[in-house]
């Protein structure tokens, strides 16, 4: 075979590869196609996203009682969503404490009794004794005084000086025994108040104990669906915890009237007001949304777990309508609040304005190029801004920079 053949065939491939190599060059050279929007008026929305869950608007408190004197330890306790009728058993306590304290009463009390009576045979029995030596004391004056020595003719002046000081020993012996009678009434008497005294103090510890073992059982006022309180955990009440007089423990709400007790990211709460509409939709029931109003906010954003660092505002909102048949409390919901609302607007892509020395710019396009017009935005959104000077319906505006090179970090978008 003939190797002029070869070699033309050869020639024709090389310029084949060299012409598709300058087609390549040639579209790498133009500029890339850059994407645009064309602007028309219509509503801007600004919405933010919610979660919480449905609560009652009224509910009857159930309370560990004040007069509770102590802890109790929960011995029994329904469950949560219980269906429960007027008088049934909400809670059981553990009554061994009670039982402790009322048994404790008791003994102090009978050792009072004990006491008072111990106290008042004493008495009795030194009253007896000193009225003894009381009259004792007055037999002897009466005898000094009647057979006292006085005249010096028949009696020596020592036999003299000696009758008087008997007759003035037995006077204050008189007198003595009559002080220590006396004063043993009043010892006596205080004896048996200070004994009264501990009595009282006993017979209200019992009291106390007894009020304790009535309030070991905690009844349904009325009837209801039993919510549970719950910890900022979230956990509820369980047997063995420990709960204190006064201490809420669940609540009874009317299921006529519910709430939704949302909360929303302090980022996102930036307009967040009463009176804003809204709708929320409940977890386990798509697809059946329903409108409600934000009725009140809470002026403070706060943490929902202890130590997160995230805070969220609470907000409350109330449901145009109840549903008795399918709305709970504690069902969980997912809300969206509508911030703004504005009707006829120019709103475009956040991503079409740029920020070029200090001025917010939209690339315009004018005569089949893409030239920068500086606009002012009002309000805004995580996607979109509202224009309200600069452009107008039917212009057509730039997705990206159109000046910056393919690969490069464009500038900074508005809202940034």
């Amino acid at each position: 075979m003939s190797r002029a053949p070869l070699v033309s065939a050869a020639a024709l491939a090389v310029a084949g590869l060299l012409v598709l190599a300058g087609a390549r060059l040639l579209s790498s050279l133009e500029p890339a196609p850059v994407a645009s929007v064309e602007l028309r008026a219509g509503p801007f929305l600004r919405e933010v996203e919610a979660r919480g869950s449905l609560k009652a608007v009224k509910a009857t408190p159930i309370v560990i009682p004040p007069e509770v004197s102590r802890p109790q330890k929960v011995a029994w306790i329904a469950k949560d969503g219980a269906v429960l009728a007027a008088g049934e058993t909400i809670v059981e306590f553990d009554p061994y404490d009670a039982r402790n304290e009322a048994a404790d009463g008791q003994a102090d009390f009978a050792a009072a009794r004990a006491h008072i009576d111990k106290s008042r045979a004493e008495g009795v029995r030194t009253e007896r004794s000193l009225a003894v030596d009381r009259d004792l004391a007055k037999d002897d004056l009466r005898r000094a005084e009647a057979y006292k020595l006085t005249d010096e003719s028949l009696y020596s002046r020592h036999e003299i000086i000696e009758s008087a000081l008997n007759r003035e020993l037995s006077a204050t012996k008189l007198d003595v025994a009559g002080k220590r009678l006396a004063a043993s009434g009043k010892l006596s008497s205080a004896a048996q108040a200070l004994g009264e005294i501990e009595a009282g103090k006993a017979r209200l510890k019992i009291e106390i104990a007894d009020k304790g073992l009535r309030s070991l059982r905690i009844t349904a006022p009325h009837d209801g669906l039993l919510v549970l309180e719950r910890t900022w955990r979230g956990e509820t009440t369980f047997v063995g915890d420990t709960l204190w007089p006064g201490q809420k423990i669940a609540e009874l709400p009317d299921l006529q009237k519910l709430e939704a007790r949302v909360f929303v990211l302090e980022a996102d709460g930036a307009g967040l007001r009463t009176g804003l509409a809204a709708s929320f939709v409940i977890e386990g029931r798509p697809g059946e949304e329903h409108q409600a109003t934000v009725t009140k906010v809470e002026p403070l954003a706060k943490s929902r777990e202890w130590g997160s660092p995230v805070k969220y505002f609470e907000a409350t909102l109330s449901p145009r309508k109840t549903e008795p048949a399918f709305m709970k409390p504690g069902q969980r919901v997912r809300a969206v609040v509508r911030l703004e609302e504005a009707p006829g607007v120019l709103a475009i892509p956040r991503s079409a304005v740029f920020d070029k020395d200090g001025r917010r710019v939209v690339y315009r396009k004018q005569a089949g190029r893409f030239a920068p017009v500086e606009v002012t935005i009002a309000q805004q959104s995580i996607s979109r801004v509202v224009v309200t000077k600069g452009l107008a319906a039917g212009d057509v505006v730039a997705l990206r920079d159109p000046t910056a090179k393919p690969g490069a970090v464009g500038s900074t978008e508005a809202g940034k």
